[in-house]
């Protein structure tokens, strides 16, 4: 076996292992829809009981990913402070990246405890642009039919990015995140007839960051107006990585 059959078989196995629905489970549930009353009760939940909700159900996905990296081999050999920094910085990303597994671009909607749903079903978050670029973002990505092997590597490389601030050790990020494309690139090449297939996954990565820059300033301006409820309600999680309080730098 060649060592990138390795990496793509450990990356392979790391994702199945941490995802929170295998694909027979979403396979199972892709028809089971929120129906016209269960849209009716969230578009009229408050605006801060909403919020709370993805918040939890985004801290829930996070869990996972952070389950994701610790197994993919060469990540626990990264000094700590770059381990929390990619965790920090890329673990929203790899969330959305997971995301298409749960979408169903055949009528635009997601799954969101329990049942799938479209956009009106987060009316209430007063984040219209964020709610529309996230399923954008993922119609797009499932337009690219990845398969389970391709949606692991891909997520491990945007995971472990070398352009993040303040890593210590970037260069032996890169090397790292090498590999992975590397991998990437052999089996995208046996699974599929267009060559460019692996260009368009990369050149989605802008609209990622995007969207996660995005999700931050959402946060912000929900905070001026709820400032209550996140520091009181929201997980801890979510928290310390969307919206760190300076005061807990100075205890």
């Amino acid at each position: 076996m060649t060592e990138l059959d390795r990496i793509a078989q450990n990356i392979i196995k790391s994702h199945l292992e941490t995802c929170q629905y295998t694909v027979e489970e979403l396979q199972q549930l892709a028809w089971q829809t929120h129906t016209y009353e269960d849209i009716k009760i969230y578009q009229n939940k408050t605006q801060e009981v909403l919020w709370q909700q993805c918040a939890i159900q985004i801290t829930h996905a996070i869990q996972y990913v952070v389950e994701f990296a610790k197994r993919i081999t060469g990540f626990m050999d990264l000094c700590q402070n770059d381990q929390i920094l990619l965790l920090k910085s890329g673990c929203l990303e790899v969330v959305l990246v997971r995301m298409c597994r749960a979408f169903n671009p055949l009528n635009n909607t997601v799954l969101f405890e329990g049942k799938y749903g479209g956009m009106q079903m987060f009316k209430a978050l007063g984040s219209d642009d964020l709610v529309s670029a996230a399923f954008d973002f993922a119609k797009s990505l499932c337009s690219l039919q990845l398969t389970e092997e391709e949606i692991a590597l891909f997520s491990a490389a945007v995971l472990i990015s070398p352009d993040r601030p303040w890593l210590m050790e970037a260069r032996k990020v890169q090397k790292l995140q090498e590999k992975i494309y590397f991998a990437l690139q052999h089996v995208m090449q046996k699974n599929h007839l267009d060559d460019d297939t692996l260009a368009k996954l990369i050149a989605r990565i802008p609209t990622l960051s995007a969207l996660c820059n995005l999700h931050t300033e959402e946060l912000q301006a929900f905070k001026q107006l709820h400032p209550e409820t996140v520091n009181m309600l929201f997980p801890p999680l979510y928290k310390e990585l969307f919206n760190p309080d300076p005061s807990a730098c100075s205890k």
